[in-house]
């Protein structure tokens, strides 16, 4: 049931039950002092920490983190938008250290490109004089899956006192020999297919929710995403273009999942989700915000439903 929660994330979050969503969607702070929510007086600003629930910005996003690897399901995968790429070192170092998320991929969301509906207004950023480095005209995406999913196998396995021959003696190979096509997926070589996670179901009671991550491969995108920002702002100053946060919920969840973002802002992504006949799970604080989501939530519905 797609749910709209007012609070703090980290309070919010605690209360959700583990392994309870199939995909993670997060526009956090940045920490770049775009507004009063995304500054924490970090050092670089030339002052002392401040505290935000008495964190600084890296051990607070360290919680959140932690939070969200324990609500996702294996099956899920985890994606945040970023621009600054020393913070962002610094935070996939916190998931490295005390998560289960494995990185996968780090996509680029170029913004000025051919065709691009802002392509003269930005086009006039590159045209200024004394320039010493590029214009930043992208944002970041890091996507990260849960790792060894592959371990579940062997420990399942020797539990049942079932050798690793018996499950590859399922499928030999064309002039009927043993092949290693088992082996391969319990050491992590290979994910299970369609056809070889039968014998594994078969036998380990084990299916692809609980050994692959989704991933629906839409064929239309490589590591470099073209989407024009969302210049209508919607009452928030960054807010995601909802085709952009359709294109992840579409590769990375199927019709019905849940999708959990717990900095809601203005509700982009239960917008997405809506589109995409997702269920949504949005945290956000801030009374101004939450009245916009829910006014787009509503209005998302009632064009749905026409």
């Amino acid at each position: 049931m797609s749910t709209l929660i007012k609070g703090d994330c980290l309070e919010e979050l605690k209360k959700l039950p583990s392994n309870s969503v199939d995909l993670i969607v997060i526009d956090p702070p940045y920490n770049i002092g775009k507004d009063e929510w995304d500054d924490f007086g970090e050092v670089k600003k030339g002052y002392a920490a401040k505290e935000y629930t008495g964190l600084n910005y890296l051990d607070w996003m360290q919680e959140v983190f932690i939070e969200l690897d324990r609500v996702m399901k294996d099956s899920g995968s985890f994606w945040f938008f970023h621009n600054d790429f020393r913070i962002m070192a610094d935070l996939d170092r916190r998931i490295q250290d005390h998560t289960t998320f494995e990185f996968r991929n780090f996509i680029v969301w170029n913004k000025l490109f051919p065709g691009a509906k802002q392509e003269g207004f930005l086009n006039g950023f590159l045209q200024v004089e004394n320039l010493n480095n590029f214009q930043k005209m992208a944002e970041y995406v890091l996507f990260y899956t849960r790792k060894d999913l592959h371990l579940k196998l062997r420990k399942r396995r020797l539990e049942l006192g079932i050798k690793s021959s018996q499950i590859g003696n399922e499928i030999l190979s064309k002039t009927g020999g043993f092949t290693g096509w088992y082996s391969n997926i319990e050491t992590g070589k290979n994910y299970p297919t369609a056809d070889t996670i039968v014998p594994i179901t078969k036998y380990l009671g084990l299916t692809i929710d609980d050994l692959v991550p989704k991933f629906r491969n839409k064929k239309n995108s490589h590591s470099v995403w073209q989407f024009d920002f969302d210049s209508k702002k919607m009452g928030h100053i960054t807010p995601k273009p909802i085709s952009l946060l359709v294109n992840i919920i579409e590769h990375c969840s199927d019709p019905g999942d849940i999708v959990l973002d717990c900095f809601g802002g203005s509700g982009s992504t239960a917008v997405a989700c809506i589109a995409t006949k997702r269920e949504y799970l949005l945290i956000e604080r801030e009374d101004k915000y939450i009245e916009i989501s829910e006014k787009r939530i509503a209005e998302a519905a009632s064009t749905l439903f026409s």
